[in-house]
């Protein structure tokens, strides 16, 4: 029974003293919790075991129970801080993958950024400038996509270069650039042969969570 008590003894003080060796290689969810749990049973029956004993053995048993018992307690001390930096970290880690989203455009021969665009369900193509504040999309693009041009009121004055011209205001359900997703884009459309481009603004970039430009691409992320 003595060598029982001694076995256990060494395999929980060895793995204590070892623990931050283990913990460093280990790629287990919650880093060593179950090797602190492990620890815990291993001097816990130890422990129990000498309780057993401890009217046949007198003093000294009784001082092998308190070093026990303040092995035990760093152990559970450990255990708990474990479990705490866990419980901490867990929620900061699924922050930061949810509703993410991303696409990528690459850089067209002429130096812009050019990208095909779903607008209410019909791919259009779009010329990213960062310079207009809404979309604004050419008058053969939005007859495409099914809108009626008896109800556009020209209304907006729009300077091109091709002149000043007026717009009708717009405001598009839904603009898909490829897994990136918006809704309520305020944007306008263009009377016939005022544009060569249909333009993506400021209104569908600003509700991103960033825009970066890098090298030959832009990086949309929401």
């Amino acid at each position: 029974m003595r060598f029982l008590i001694l076995i256990l003894l060494g395999y929980g003080t060895g793995l204590l003293v070892m623990r931050d060796q283990i913990n460093a290689s280990t790629t287990m969810p919650g880093g060593v919790i179950w090797l602190d749990l492990l620890i815990a049973i291993l001097l816990a029956t130890a422990f129990g075991i000498i309780l057993a004993r401890r009217s046949a053995s007198g003093p000294a048993v009784s001082n092998m129970t308190a070093a026990v018992s303040t092995l035990l307690m760093g152990v559970t001390i450990l255990g708990v801080m474990q479990v705490a930096n866990f419980s901490r970290a867990t929620p900061i880690a699924a922050l930061a993958t949810i509703n993410a989203a991303e696409t990528q455009i690459d850089r067209a021969w002429d130096g812009h950024y050019r990208a095909i665009a779903q607008i209410e369900g019909t791919d259009v193509g779009l010329m990213v400038d960062t310079g207009a504040s809404i979309v604004l999309l050419r008058y053969d693009d939005a007859m495409r996509i099914g809108i009626d041009p008896a109800g556009l009121e020209y209304s907006i004055p729009l300077t091109t270069a091709g002149g000043r011209s007026y717009v009708a205001p717009y405001m598009f359900e839904t603009i898909k650039i490829g897994a990136v997703v918006v809704h309520n884009v305020e944007g306008a459309i263009a009377p016939r042969g005022a544009l060569h481009s249909s333009l993506l603004g400021m209104s569908y970039l600003e509700q991103l969570t960033e825009t970066v430009i890098r090298s030959d691409e832009m990086i949309l992320r929401q």
